[in-house]
């Protein structure tokens, strides 16, 4: 007897040691359905399993056509055909399984009604409509789902916070092959905003409140309190923002909001380390003060140095009546330039009102007044300008890794009079535009680039050089260096133009998860109507490594336009748009 147990229990840990090869293969379905269907499978997740016997495999096929039927029902597939076998073979075992779906159920009904204060609400008026569920629609239990929790959503962003579904069923007549969807909303009371109560104590009570887009007794919105939360945590005055909503202490049906601000670091420090082939290596180095004052009032300090140019710039901001998209800043910069192109000094002081649009756009209206000695060519010479501008600005993206949808849109316009404390008269347009577009599985993309320019002026030699145009480089005409091309004087020394048009359109194809190949063609020159200048083209390859800090392209462009064509290396490391 003895003999026989160990003989057993060996048999038995030999079979639970072995774990039998299973396959299943689905027939007939989309691949939608499919994945359902083996998420349903008790067999699809057991075969895996080390102790699963041959009798408990083909207790589970014996289950599986039920299990199928259940999975296909969310879809509207009530009568599917399904054919199934269990074949042994010496690999091991298939379950192998032939569905035809059948016909899909339609809606024969679809009731939504609305109880409680809400009920004459115009919102849900329409709120089939916002379902988007009809009648003679195939019933998709998913689908429906998903639209009856954004439709109960959309009724609490409303400020209808007690909302909830008193009925809510889906009914399925298999003799008439017909389904009814039933939906009954119990709105509750709509809330809206209390008092707002800020605890902190640095910054004035009255500056907070400007944060603030409503108003009491404003509609009660979760989206405002988001809005206003990220608002708070991009003014870098608090480490943290945390929004309480006091539904307990509702009065009347306002509700009291808290928000709990902790105070930031009053500095912040920060080094940075870049590289282009138009500047080589760049060091940057910035201080900034938080906040100033109980108003909110900030500074920045930036200094940035790189062989052909370098800058130390000092701002000081003055938030507005909307502090988090409107500001007043006054700001003093020098700068330093020795290029191949040009050598000088830049004395800038500038003060400007920069507010935020609708749709992302953005309006800064400026002055600036500067002193600039500088030399050009030949020319050596100095210029004071007294110049006021305008400009728009516009930033989208759809904010993915590998952006598929995006642009920047940069226009100003400027001018100064030599009547109004300035050497010269001038105006000038200036844009400069970039677009990305996705192409086909989103692995393709598609880049242009264009920038325009036009200055009039009584010649070029009364402009600085600051105020001329000038092509060429990382982010011009690719294949020459920076600033290298433009109009030219006797003695071939590149002088700038008053004019200037440059695009550039790039293939672009995803090959693993962070590296990409592109193909470009660039063309454009700075112009002048005083000089004889031709249009400069290239063509190039290269590769786009996506890291964590940002895209890094490098890029090797041949100058076609050329009579000895030469090819140059291109490194950009920064952000896309």
């Amino acid at each position: 007897m003895r003999r026989f147990v160990v003989v057993t229990c060996l048999l038995l840990a030999t079979a639970a040691a072995h774990a039998l090869d299973i396959t299943v293969q689905i027939e007939g379905l989309d691949s939608e359905q499919e994945t359902n269907v083996r998420a349903f499978l008790s067999l699809e997740q057991e075969k895996t399993r080390k102790r699963l016997t041959e009798g408990r495999l083909r207790l589970l096929h014996r289950e599986a056509p039920t299990e199928i039927r259940r999975a296909l029902q969310p879809f509207g597939y009530f009568k599917p055909k399904i054919e199934s076998r269990l074949e042994q073979h010496e690999a091991g075992f298939q379950a192998l399984y032939q569905i035809q779906p059948g016909p899909r159920i339609k809606l024969a009904k679809v009731e939504f009604n609305v109880t409680g204060p809400g009920m004459d609400d115009t919102r849900f008026s329409m709120g089939l409509m916002g379902l988007n569920l009809h009648e003679n629609d195939f019933l998709d239990q998913t689908r429906y789902k998903v639209l009856k929790q954004q439709l109960l959503s959309d009724a609490i962003e409303a400020g209808y916070l007690d909302a909830s579904y008193s009925i809510h069923e889906v009914r399925v007549d298999l003799d008439r092959y017909q389904a009814e969807i039933r939906l009954e909303l119990a709105s509750g009371p709509r809330y809206r905003f209390g008092e707002v109560r800020f605890v902190q104590d640095i910054l004035d009570p009255e500056f907070l409140a400007r944060y603030l887009r409503f108003r009491p007794g404003d509609p009660f919105s979760h989206e405002q309190l988001l809005t206003l939360q990220s608002n708070l945590i991009d003014s870098e005055y608090f480490s943290h923002v945390e929004v309480r909503t006091l539904r307990d202490e509702a009065v009347d049906g306002q509700v009291p909001t808290e928000v709990v601000l902790t105070p930031n670091k009053p500095n912040r420090y920060r080094i940075g380390l870049g590289f282009t082939t138009d500047t080589g290596p760049r060091v940057t180095l910035d201080w900034k003060r938080r906040l100033l004052g109980r108003n909110g009032h900030r500074m920045l300090s930036e200094l940035r140095l790189s062989a052909p140019h370098s800058s130390l710039k000092t701002e000081y901001t003055v938030p507005l009546e909307r502090p988090s998209k409107d500001s007043l800043s006054f700001s003093a910069q020098g700068d330093r330039f020795d290029t191949d192109t040009r050598r000088g000094e830049r004395l800038l002081l500038n003060s400007a009102r920069s507010v935020g649009l609708e749709n992302h756009w953005r309006r800064t209206i400026g002055i600036d007044y500067s002193y600039e000695d500088f030399e050009v060519g030949a020319q050596d010479d100095n210029a004071l300008l007294l110049v006021p501008y305008v400009s728009w600005s516009q930033l989208r993206s759809d904010g993915l890794y590998y952006i598929q949808r995006g642009h920047r849109i940069n226009l100003r316009f400027e001018g100064a009079a030599d009547q109004l404390l300035s050497s010269t008269s001038y105006l000038q347009a200036h844009t400069n535009n970039k677009l990305i577009r996705g192409l086909g599985d989103g692995n393709w993309r598609i880049l242009t680039r264009m920038e325009l320019g036009a200055t009039l002026a009584q010649s070029l030699m009364e402009l600085p050089a600051s105020k001329r145009f000038f092509a060429g480089g990382d982010n011009s005409v690719r294949g020459f260096g920076w600033e290298e091309i433009g109009p030219q004087d006797s003695t071939g020394a590149v002088i700038g133009g008053r004019f200037l048009a440059v695009g550039s359109i790039e293939l672009e194809r995803l090959l693993t998860e962070k590296w990409s190949a592109a193909v470009f063609a660039d063309a454009g020159n700075a112009f002048d109507p005083d000089y004889t200048t031709d249009i400069e083209y290239s063509v190039g390859f290269g590769v786009r490594w996506h890291s964590p800090v940002g895209p890094i392209r490098v890029d090797l462009a041949s100058a076609l336009s050329r009579d000895e064509p030469s090819v140059r290396l291109h490194i950009v490391i920064g952000p896309e748009l």
